[in-house]
């Protein structure tokens, strides 16, 4: 007996080891193989002399991926596109056990060049059809319609729908645009371009738009599609790659979000409630990705306005990044710009929604760099989900191009050979080619996410294009889905644990599945909201359901529906790890959900004044092709003080070089209007980088100091010449040529204070850079106030005083008594440097290293505030550093440094910056 038990105990004790192993090894997600799962659809290429890259550019875009339950049986089916291979259909058997039943359903397609696919239920009967988007090089280019019969076959019907585009199609999505109740359908278009178009051709071809070159909308018209594509509005031009719906106004009707490959800008279409839209990227974004590829629409923060992100080509990896990344191309940009294709950069973007402004308008601040999404390679399709039911939403993104047709050393090497015709198939298929990993994205809830890829088992390298999600064996959890170039599709089978809970949509006669609801969850401190739009990604489309992880909570408080037509229902209590179903006929009116985003509006925008700032035209990369940044749009200074003597604040702009420096006065009520002084127009050669208004003659008006720099000007140009303009008293500002030393150096910052004690202000200005040789910086001064009854006089301080000259890249200073001895110490901040505290002496400067480690405090410091924040009697210090929203990323462990030298020995400065990739 007593040896059964050790026995018993032995086999108890290893188990339970060999259970806790598993554990631990296992990854969030496992890829199933395709002799298990029974999916082994490749989208093979087959390169020929009449279909290669240099025949047809696009030919790498793959194909897409869409999942749906077409059979109605609570197990969600999969449809794979193909470009040169069939269509395949999939049917979710279950256990992860998938049958092909592509020959039989009749969905394989013909020869057409097969791009992106949509599953929706067009025609009301409860049954998920197909709609399949066509490009490719050669006709037919009809978009094709697969109705479900309900026995597992379909029938193709596009032209019968009147949905037939003949368009380059990459994508369509289905949404109620008009809130007629029925589903309308908007197809994005890809018209072939050659890759080196200059803007010129953009430019025209916006001007001049085909019809097949165009996006399209067609309306639903009782079950039959009519284009309305000029009456909405919605005639453009665009390289377009996704379209994306998404209420992103909060106003109840979908928006479009059109992104677009290369210079042809993105649109932001708002619905403007009358079957017309109007675009507003430019007003609604600061920036935009380039290379635009696919987008993806959510509420990834969890403040119930909808975000998206937009992916890009920018590389993580610093070798890729140098191999495929074309020269900085800063003419290009600026082309961009200025012929009003909006500010685009060559990154993702993750666009946070701040809210509605100025009117119907929402406002997105790009946070890409700041969360750490911002360079995934060549990336296709993002998706948001809950991928470990956490409650917040994740990304995942799909990567890489059969061939690296941005490989630099191969196509400059082709450039200097003759290329027959006959041998454009041999270059193709040398065209270098290396598989890329997928990347996934953790939401670390605070707006930054963690790359996550290896840990969760995702790092396998491949040549991905169109992905999905679906929870493919309800076991409460999203799967992963992708479609692969000359590689088998994969799944992605996920392990993870958390509760969470399902909801089906059962709407209206005309929408059964709800496309344009809005679902709220509310579990303890977990507030989220979803919308159903089911296109996402890159030429794919996800199951109509919603999935809501709920982290270890084990309650659900509140569900609550925003169905389409405005009614509302709520559902109080239900139990979790479950599906449910929400029928909009339990739905009522005149009730909104008890869950409510919150107003973070703080400001409102008012426009005061009519300024315009007018930026010269200087491109700083022509000499200094290494710059991190432009130095010659630093400005301009603003500032505001009484010049008239009528107790109102008066408005002081500089300008840049060229134009004038303005002046505003307030009037009684509150406007104000342009004050004209004759220096203006003559001193319009300078750049005008700060401002001041302050006594300096103690006669009880504001003089004026402006601070002149910039990176255009020779190092001894007489326009690096500060300027002092003396107030007589009745708001008349006249120019003192003699009262400010000529001291020819690119400044920055200027900030007053009686350093002395004398009783009157004296002045630190801060020196920027030497005009064309960054980093190295210009000389700072102290100017002392040694006016008196007769003129008006600043001299500067000798070195006994203040022997501080070679500060550093200035960029701002503040004066406090930070020691508390009763006299004003200095403290500067600049780019590559320590915060400075220089400690007064009773009117003369050392430097103080002893207050803080200054070693600590290396940064790309922008500006600095002094007050007393905590009331505890003592000044406290706010200072403003280059953020995480940028570029290069620096830690105390993995620095980002500048190296200046003459590396080549021409006689001229060169800079190097480097920083850790990967811990390297």
């Amino acid at each position: 007996m007593k040896k059964f038990s050790l026995h018993l105990f032995l086999i108890f004790f290893i188990v339970l080891i060999a259970s806790c192993s598993k554990g631990v090894n296992k990854k969030k997600f496992s890829l199933l193989s395709s002799n298990n799962s029974g999916i082994n659809f490749n989208n093979t290429l087959i390169e020929n002399d009449t279909l290669n890259y240099f025949t047809y550019p696009y030919i790498y875009m793959g194909g897409g991926v869409s999942t749906g339950d077409i059979n109605n049986d609570d197990l969600v089916d999969i449809y794979f596109t193909g470009n040169m291979v069939e269509n395949k259909l999939y049917l979710n058997k279950g256990n992860m056990e998938f049958e092909d039943i592509s020959n039989f359903s009749g969905i394989e397609g013909d020869n057409r060049w097969y791009t992106g696919s949509t599953m929706i239920d067009i025609n009301n009967d409860g049954l998920l059809d197909i709609y399949c988007s066509v490009g490719g090089k050669f006709s037919p280019k009809n978009n094709e319609l697969y109705i479900n019969n309900g026995d597992k076959t379909f029938t193709e019907s596009a032209k019968e729908y009147g949905i037939d585009d003949i368009g380059n199609s990459v994508q369509a999505t289905f949404f109620d645009y008009d809130k007629d109740g029925d589903l309308d359908l908007y197809v994005a278009n890809y018209p072939p371009t050659p890759f080196d178009a200059p803007n010129a051709y953009y430019y025209y071809k916006m001007q001049n738009v085909k019809d097949e070159e165009s996006d399209n909308l067609y309306r639903n018209d009782n079950g039959v599609f009519t284009k309305v594509t000029d009456e909405a509005g919605l005639r453009s031009y665009g390289l377009t790659l996704s379209a994306t719906i998404g209420d992103i106004n909060n106003d109840s009707y979908p928006d479009i979000f059109v992104s677009n490959d290369f210079s042809s800008p993105d649109y932001m279409y708002i619905n403007n409630q009358d079957g017309t839209f109007s675009d507003i990227i430019k007003e609604s974004t600061s920036q935009t990705s380039f290379y635009g590829m696919g987008a993806d629409i959510a509420d990834f923060n969890n403040d119930f306005n909808l975000d998206y992100i937009q992916v890009d080509m920018d590389a993580r990896d610093n070798r890729r990044s140098k191999a495929n990344m074309a020269s900085m191309n800063v003419d290009l940009f600026w082309s961009t710009v200025n012929y009003g294709f909006h500010y685009q950069y060559m990154h993702n973007t993750l666009q946070l929604n701040r809210g509605v402004f100025n009117g119907n308008k929402p406002f997105f601040s790009n946070v890409s760099r700041l969360s750490g999404i911002s360079s995934t390679d060549w990336s296709w399709g993002p998706l948001f989900a809950d991928f470990d039911n956490d409650g917040w939403k994740d990304i995942f993104i799909s990567n890489g191009t059969r061939r690296e047709i941005n490989h630099r050393d191969y196509f400059n090497e082709l450039k200097l050979r003759p290329m027959a015709k006959d041998s454009l198939l041999y270059y193709s298929q040398n065209i270098p080619s290396e598989p890329i990993s997928n990347f996934i994205f953790k939401n670390n809830t605070d707006l930054s996410f963690s790359d996550v890829t290896k840990d969760w088992g995702l790092d396998l390298k491949n040549f991905s294009n169109g992905t999905a999600y679906a929870d493919l064996d309800n076991d409460g959890d999203l799967e992963i889905i992708v479609n692969n170039i000359d590689q088998e599709a994969q799944i992605f089978e996920n392990n993870s644990s958390h509760n969470y809970i399902k909801i089906k949509l059962k709407g209206s006669e005309l929408n059964p599945f709800g496309i344009g609801a809005r679902v709220f969850v509310k579990s303890n401190d977990l507030n989220q909201m979803q919308e159903m739009t089911l296109s996402r990604g890159f030429q794919s489309s996800v199951s109509p359901e919603f999935h809501f992880g709920l982290s270890n909570n084990t309650s659900i408080d509140l569900i609550s529906i925003e169905w389409p037509n405005g009614n509302y229902y709520e559902l109080i209590n239900p139990g979790i790890n479950q599906m449910i179903t929400l029928d909009i006929k339990d739905s009522y009116s005149n009730k909104k959900t008890n869950i409510k985003a919150e107003d973070n509006l703080l400001f409102v925008s008012e426009k005061i004044v009519e300024h315009k700032h007018i930026e010269n035209d200087y491109n700083d990369y022509d000499k200094e092709v290494l710059l991190p940044h432009q130095n010659s749009k630093l400005g301009p200074g603003i500032a505001t003080g009484d010049i008239n003597g009528d107790g109102l604040d008066d408005i002081v702009i500089g300008g840049a070089k060229d134009q004038p420096t303005s002046f505003y006065f307030q009037l009684t009520n509150g406007k104000f209007r342009n004050k004209s002084y004759g220096f203006s127009k003559e001193d319009s050669a300078y750049e005008d980088m700060d401002i001041i208004l302050f006594d300096a003659d103690n006669d009880g008006d504001n003089d004026c100091y402006i601070v002149s720099g910039g990176n255009e000007f020779d190092i001894d140009s007489p326009y690096l010449i500060d300027r002092f303009y003396i107030n007589d008293g009745k708001g008349n500002l006249f120019k003192s040529a003699n009262s400010i030393p000529d001291n020819s150096t690119s400044g920055m910052r200027v900030s007053a204070n009686d350093f002395d004690k004398d009783g009157d202000l004296d002045l630190f200005v801060g020196g920027r850079v030497v005009p064309g040789n960054y980093p190295l910086p210009a000389e700072s001064k102290l100017l002392i106030n040694e006016s008196d009854s007769k003129q008006v006089k600043f001299i500067n301080a000798d070195n006994s005083i203040f022997p501080f000259s070679d500060i550093g890249l200035v960029s701002s200073s503040v004066w406090t008594d930070y020691n508390n001895d009763s006299w004003d110490d200095l403290i500067v901040v600049g780019e590559w440097m320590p915060i400075k505290f220089y400690k007064n002496i009773q009117g003369t400067f050392i430097e103080d290293e002893s207050f803080i480690d200054s070693d600590s405090t290396n940064g790309w410091w922008y500006d600095i505030v002094s007050e007393d924040f905590d009331n505890d009697g003592d000044m406290d210090l706010v200072v403003g550093n280059l953020g995480n929203n940028y570029k290069y990323q620096a830690s105390s462990d993995e620095t980002f440094d500048i190296y200046y030298n003459d590396f080549d020995e021409n006689q001229s400065g060169d800079i190097v910056l480097s920083y850790y990739n990967d811990g390297d």
